[in-house]
């Protein structure tokens, strides 16, 4: 058998890269809202401040922008 070195594999174009955050669907559901809202608005991710069943889990807020 050949043995491979797998670090010859390895781009250096690659290397140095910051890595990514993992997205979630949340997360994209934001992007998606984003992208058709008006100028200003922004949506965030936040954790739930309210109610005992939601409280902690990942809700999105709607801010508008200074007009």
């Amino acid at each position: 058998m050949t043995q491979a070195d797998i670090d010859d594999f390895v781009l250096p174009e690659l290397t140095g890269v910051a890595s990514v955050s993992a997205s979630t669907p949340m997360q994209r559901a934001a992007n998606q809202l984003q992208k058709v809202l008006p100028p200003g608005w922004q949506v965030e991710v936040v954790e739930s401040s309210q109610g005992t069943a939601r409280l902690g889990q990942p809700v999105l807020r709607l801010v508008m922008g200074d007009f």
